[in-house]
């Protein structure tokens, strides 16, 4: 079959319909910056076409591109910043060491800059916002073609009704023909660049539906951030739609407000109890810098940056840095994607195997369900180099507005996250019947990340050669790294009075080992959810594809 046709019909740069009154320059978090080297955070919503209109009226297209034009700007009046230009804060090199500089004059810091109107011609050169990058897209395909086919169901569906069941997702059509193919500004970007931050398209199907696709520079946003951004989205143009009054948005962006949970960062010398606090924390301190031995991206991709040649600590690195097990990744291998519904009976059984022995109370649905996967995935790899002692390690992104003191508001913007890593033997980590050990030992890791060890872990990432070189996540056969969505209720954005997805693909990159949680789609649901998990759970999983048919054959997925 013909890989789909698109034709881009038009790309606008979108501007806030408020802009600021004046020009504002804000540092990102520690933590944003530290996550500038991510993939972008992106989902795609997929509509199905409207019923068609009754003979003799005319209904509008609620999905027109240019409505959806009209409402994004509107929405950015609230995300002005997101219009603006993302780039690493200027860096002066000096006789001074990287410690000794004050926080914000350090390398591989980030700002973002808006507000701003080209002025070349009043003779300033200063460099106007760069705006979202709206992309109107068509597609001769239906969208038949771009969701999930129907889900293998799992063995014991037929005898108890409990619903649930797999989907293999390689012939989907892929999400980098539903969103912009433009990079994005970030770590790399030059000083003075026009690259856009954000960026949106909106792609109708031959069949009449509509994908919009959404896709930010991480160190702007985490899943909360966009589920935030697109739920005030849809409520504004609803709100146009039947031309009432919009709604106050009060998304926050305040970044200093993390960075001042690490006290103060400006000392010449850093206070070395709180950097052993940092450093005895569960998480991987992979350094990039020392890391091009064995990569399959080539030693050059790991040079330490021109404008640190000189620094001291440049000669030795990090310390406790790791190097990364480039032996235990081939970023070659071919990648499969699939995505494994459990209904909330299913995962209730898997709770209680899970919390078996232990003080159930205190065991998160979440916990177990990632501990499962976790069992099931390590079971269709298998032991590396058959060794059943060797060790596996679970990287879960974790979320800090709760956990620091006292706790973010839940609309605070950015990518305050962290990824805490559980490390046990395969034999273990494999074993569905060591599911209690394997909970419980995750339960233990997220556990450590108190307010005062997240503050700990601010600060020592203040005193970093850069907040970048520092991964807490590998990929792989020894690795996984899962990213929860949950309570994002992605699905409950209506672009008008019940115009709400058929589906939502988070944009996940294809590499092996990465696992990606998130709630379902209600479905026949006679009352709304109580619980983020009562509509059932979807997991992404993608997998070396070997490795994947062996878990497609795994009954013991459904527990």
């Amino acid at each position: 079959m013909a890989p789909p046709k698109v034709e881009v019909r038009s790309e606008t740069r979108l501007h806030p319909t408020h802009p600021p009154t004046t020009p504002v320059t804000t540092p990102l978090s520690l933590v944003d910056a530290s996550v500038a080297r991510f993939t972008p955070c992106g989902a795609v919503w997929y509509f199905p076409a409207p019923s068609p209109p009754r003979t003799g009226s005319s209904i509008p297209d609620p999905l027109a591109p240019e409505r959806l034009k009209d409402s994004l700007a509107h929405t950015l009046s609230a995300y002005p910043h997101w219009a603006g230009q993302l780039r690493m804060t200027p860096y002066v090199n000096g006789v001074e060491s990287q410690r000794t500089r004050k926080n914000g004059e350090r390398y591989g810091r980030m700002e973002v800059r808006y507000g701003y109107r080209d002025s070349h011609s009043q003779g300033q050169g200063e460099v106007g916002d760069p705006g979202v990058l709206f992309v109107d897209a068509r597609v001769d395909c239906g969208i038949e073609a771009a969701l999930p086919p129907p889900a293998s169901p799992c063995p014991s569906a037929e005898k108890d009704g409990s619903g649930g069941g797999m989907r293999i997702c390689d012939n989907m059509l892929r999400e980098d023909v539903l969103l912009p193919a433009c990079a994005l500004a970030g770590y790399l970007s030059p000083a003075d660049h026009r690259e856009a931050s954000v960026a949106v398209q909106a792609t109708r199907f031959a069949c009449g539906g509509m994908a919009v696709g959404v896709k930010i520079s991480h160190c702007l946003a985490d899943a909360i951030t966009l589920s935030r951004f697109v739920h005030d989205w849809s409520a504004v143009h609803t709100s146009l739609l039947s031309s009432s009054p919009p709604p106050e948005l009060a998304p926050v962006f305040e970044p200093w407000v993390l960075d001042q949970k690490a006290g103060s960062v400006d000392d010449a010398v850093p206070d070395g109890d709180v950097l052993e606090r940092a450093y005895g924390l569960p998480l991987h301190r992979y350094d990039y810098w020392c890391s091009g031995e064995g990569s399959r991206f080539g030693p050059g991709a790991h040079a330490v940056p021109e404008a640190l040649k000189d620094e001291p600590e440049a000669q030795t690195l990090a310390r406790r840095g790791e190097k990364m097990p480039w032996g235990s990744w081939d970023v070659q291998a071919p990648v499969a994607h699939a995505v494994v519904h459990y209904t909330s009976e299913q995962l209730e059984r898997i709770w209680s195997a899970a919390a078996a022995g232990l003080d159930a109370g205190k065991l998160s649905r979440h916990d177990a369900l990632v501990a499962h996967v976790w069992a099931i995935v390590n079971r269709a790899r298998g032991p590396e180099k058959g060794d059943v002692d060797s060790e596996v390690h679970c990287d879960i992104s974790i979320g800090l507005r709760t956990r620091v003191e006292p706790p973010l508001s839940p609309s605070f913007l950015g990518s305050p996250l962290l990824n805490a890593k559980t490390t046990l033997p395969w034999s273990v980590a494999s074993s569905v019947a060591d599911l209690p050990r394997i909970a419980s030992s995750i339960k233990a890791t997220l556990s450590c990340f108190t307010p005062a060890a997240v503050a700990a872990q601010i600060y020592a990432t203040a005193y970093e050669l850069a907040p970048q070189r520092l991964w807490q996540a590998f990929l792989g056969r020894q690795h996984v790294i899962v990213t929860s969505w949950a309570h994002t209720r992605l699905y409950e954005c209506d672009f008008g009075k019940g115009l709400t997805p058929a589906y939502v693909h988070p944009i996940m990159p294809l590499v092996d080992g990465c696992v990606q949680v998130m709630e379902a789609r209600p479905t026949g649901m006679k009352t709304p959810a109580k619980r983020w998990y009562d509509a059932g759970v979807d997991v992404a999983i993608y997998l070396e594809k070997e490795a994947m048919g062996r878990l497609a054959k795994d009954e013991q997925i459904w527990l």
